[in-house]
């Protein structure tokens, strides 16, 4: 009598293996890539509200507001789970966001998310770069870069404005949107 084994042969094993790993190799980079975009999408309505909140206050007072976040009420635009850190107009949030008013006693609103080493930045509308956005990636992370560039996000030269995100992730690379 004839036994009917039915087993799987080792070369057909190291097959599937090697498949699934270079699916896996395939699909890591791009799922670290969605990650990225879906932290940034976290950032940028908040920056623009931000934005938009201080060019009223320009609007109504003819000045930028101070340093400080109580003038036009920034705690009802940050979103819950954000504190404001000390007396400056930086809100550090649970979900590893930052959000910074005011760099450098000029018109810009910062956002970054310290996970994945990616900014977000809007330029008031009476600013050395009015109505300008940048998408800010760490220098030496590939994917934050990659996000930045591939939502249409050109490389320029950073002019100093970036001292928020340097401080606390590192060197940007700054992209013009």
């Amino acid at each position: 009598m004839q036994k009917n084994t039915k087993a799987f042969t080792l070369i057909e094993l190291l097959v599937v293996v090697l498949i699934i790993g270079i699916l896996a190799a395939v699909a890591v980079p791009q799922y670290q890539v969605a990650v990225a975009k879906s932290r940034l999408s976290t950032i940028i309505p908040v920056v623009n509200s931000m934005k938009q909140a201080i060019d009223l206050y320009y609007l109504a007072n003819g000045t930028y507001p101070e340093d400080t976040a109580e003038e036009v009420g920034f705690d009802i635009i940050v979103p819950a789970g954000c504190t404001k850190a000390g007396s400056t107009a930086i809100n550090v949030c649970e979900n590893g966001n930052v959000y910074d008013i005011m760099d450098y006693d000029v018109a810009i609103i910062t956002g970054f998310n310290l996970q994945s080493h990616i900014g977000y930045a809007a330029w008031a509308s009476v600013s050395p770069y009015p109505n300008v956005r940048w998408c800010l990636a760490l220098q030496t992370d590939k994917v934050s870069n990659q996000v930045c560039k591939s939502l249409g996000g050109v490389e320029i030269e950073d002019e100093g404005y970036t001292h928020a995100f340097t401080s606390r992730v590192g060197k940007a690379t700054v992209y013009t949107l």
